[in-house]
């Protein structure tokens, strides 16, 4: 009816009042928004307010909202659950049951595939409440959080890395750390940070993680059966293999091998070390063989003659030390 009388005036050539015309605009315009709302709002006379049936009034206390709120995540309504746990936060800031509700908003976000806010929330729930019962339990869940984003493939587009996973996972491992440095996923948090640095190729920044796990868990089953110093030998190799050539950083990184051989000769990690062991060996030999050939065309035999030897001697089981041995043919 409304639109007819509009559409009436408008064909009117002007000759109804702007006063008419201005207000069933606005009753066209009231009508139209309260039929868009009508369905989230209604009018209580009990409290004399408007209100959303989707959502109720808050309950009067922290532990009836907390309940009521976790009826749902019993339920797997997640998405109201979150709701019902926000508001909770909202209102009753300081009750114990807060706390309780931010923990079970952590588990929300994860039920809804949404880790990164799942250890924002954890992370949040133990600023708010430091002296949680559930500091364990947060820690662990974290650290799962932490190990997902470390797993995960680096995106990238048209060769450009978009999205660095490991970064993420480097930030939560950090969390933890600080967050409970003296429990076991402190621990392991800090052995992963090691991990995620040789995933990103900050071979530097691995070692030194690494070396602080040592220090400051001695007693870690991964320091006691050697993982920790394979680790900080596999860096200093990758270091090595991804660089330009470097005698003195290649020895050092193939004593570090070899030491790990020695002092943890149970260590499942033992062939892996011995294959980087001949790895490295031959790129020295390669170095020492193309300094002999360098001053073989020089003319200073002599030096040559040091270099071919010193491969036969140091590193005979390489493929170098062969050319090494018809290098001193040539020579004689």
């Amino acid at each position: 009816m409304i639109k007819n009388q509009i559409t009436q005036i408008l064909r009117h050539n002007g000759t109804y009042p702007v006063r008419e015309v201005l207000f069933l605009f606005t009753l066209a315009g009231v009508l139209f928004f309260s039929s868009l709302s009508y369905a989230f709002w209604l009018w209580s006379p009990s409290s004399g307010k408007w209100e959303n049936p989707k959502y109720p009034p808050i309950k009067e206390n922290a532990q009836k909202q907390f309940e009521f709120a976790k009826q749902f995540y019993e339920k797997g309504d997640y998405q109201r659950a979150r709701d019902e746990f926000k508001r909770l936060r909202k209102r009753y800031p300081d009750s114990v049951y807060a706390y309780k509700g931010e923990f079970l908003l952590g588990k929300v976000y994860e039920s809804l595939e949404r880790p990164y806010l799942a250890f924002q929330t954890y992370k949040d729930c133990v600023a708010n409440y430091p002296y949680s019962d559930q500091l364990e339990d947060i820690a662990e869940r974290e650290y799962r959080i932490g190990e997902f984003f470390l797993e995960q493939e680096v995106r990238r587009v048209l060769g450009l890395e978009l999205s660095l996973p490991q970064e993420k996972a480097i930030e939560i491992f950090k969390e933890i750390r600080k967050q409970a440095p003296y429990t076991e996923w402190g621990a392991l948090a800090q052995y992963k940070l090691g991990i995620c640095y040789q995933r990103l190729r900050k071979w530097k920044e691995a070692i030194a993680e690494f070396n602080r796990f040592i220090n400051e868990y001695p007693e870690h089953s991964k320091v006691v059966s050697g993982d920790a110093n394979y680790q900080i030998a596999l860096s200093y190799s990758e270091n090595i293999l991804n660089a330009d050539y470097d005698q003195e950083r290649t020895a050092k990184a193939i004593k570090y091998f070899k030491d790990f051989i020695i002092n943890y000769p149970q260590n499942e990690k033992i062939k892996d070390a011995k294959e980087k062991i001949v790895r490295l060996e031959e790129r020295v030999a390669e170095g020492l063989f193309k300094s002999a050939s360098f001053y073989y065309r020089q003319g200073y035999t002599e030096s040559a003659r040091t270099y071919y030897n010193e491969i036969i001697d140091k590193y005979g089981e390489t493929s170098w030390a062969k050319k090494a041995r018809e290098g001193l043919k040539e020579l004689n």
